[in-house]
């Protein structure tokens, strides 16, 4: 595409390690992946119902069967990071996450709210996340699991702000009118950033994962060997984890989506239900470097078992 942002890379060298702007980047993309995230819609769902003359089960349905048609699909979002590129894909992206934005706000009865849902949710949870994890996944190797943990950090803010934003927005001129400023805003920013700096790789520049060349650093000179897609489907260890994140991220999206209709219930305002989602924020914030600092100097599968424990207990 664009060669702008390899020739930034290039010069850059000599200054700092470029991957720390494709985290930056890649931070962002967490923060406005937004509108497509339960936190965001929990702010509207008592709204839509009550406007389209649909029962909040209605519009959980509707929800949940989005949710799910984006999960199944979004293996083949990234056979399209893999082919095109992720500088490519993110553009994409980002611009048709923006048209479900217009189209989410003027939707009229359950089956444009369906197909709303399910565009938002392909291309806002889904999509943008899986661009820009792939992409820090790219420009980092030893220091992944604090890479991670710093691009985490986007969602985490995303968490603090969107539910607060969009309440905002909804008093000032209206739930629909929200979605419209919501898209906007998604244009605005992350477009010309994506254009202008993000490189798919370190290897199309001459650079190396975490900035250090093979022959330096010997970990990550070590050849590793990976899966193919069909090939770790086929492993029991793919299912484990599967279904250990599927446990969490379903618990956790129907806490979100009916946050603001829980606290409602309780007689509490709209307003104190999405100032509430900070609290769950600030939690990432201090948990998510500690838990990435972890991860690079242990073996996952312990801190993914001791996850697992207790979120059971």
């Amino acid at each position: 595409m664009n060669g702008y942002p390899s020739k930034l890379a290039s010069n850059a060298a000599g200054f700092t390690f470029y991957g720390w702007i494709i985290l930056a980047i890649a931070t962002l993309t967490m923060f406005f992946s937004g509108p497509g995230q339960s936190h965001t819609f929990s702010v509207f769902v008592p709204l839509i119902a009550a406007d389209l003359g649909l029962s909040k089960t209605e519009v959980a349905t509707a929800y949940s069967l989005a949710t799910l048609f984006a999960a199944f699909f979004l293996s083949y979002m990234g056979k399209l990071v893999d082919r095109f590129g992720a500088q490519f894909v993110m553009i994409c992206v980002v611009g048709i996450l923006g048209i479900f934005c217009f189209f989410f706000g003027a939707t009229v009865n359950l089956l444009m709210l369906s197909v709303g849902f399910m565009g938002l949710r392909f291309f806002g949870q889904g999509s943008m996340m899986l661009t820009s994890s792939t992409l820090v996944g790219q420009w980092f190797s030893a220091r992944r699991g604090t890479a991670m943990s710093i691009m985490m950090l986007g969602f985490s803010a995303s968490i603090a702000i969107h539910p607060i934003l969009s309440q905002y927005l909804i008093n000032l001129l209206g739930w629909r009118e929200a979605w419209f400023v919501l898209g906007v805003m998604t244009w605005i920013v992350m477009i010309p950033l994506i254009f202008l700096f993000v490189v798919d790789k370190p290897e199309k520049v001459g650079l190396y994962p975490d900035g250090i060349s093979p022959d330096v650093d010997g970990k990550n000179g070590k050849s590793s060997s990976g899966f193919t897609l069909s090939e770790a489907m086929k492993t029991q260890t793919f299912w484990l984890i599967a279904a250990g994140l599927f446990t969490p991220a379903m618990l956790v999206t129907t806490l979100f989506f009916y946050q603001v209709s829980i606290f409602e219930q309780q007689g509490l305002s709209a307003e104190f239900a999405a100032a509430m989602f900070s609290v769950s924020a600030l939690t990432m914030v201090f948990a998510m470097p500690v838990i990435g600092r972890i991860l690079d100097k242990t073996d996952p599968r312990f801190i993914f078992s001791a996850s697992m424990f207790l979120l059971a207990g």
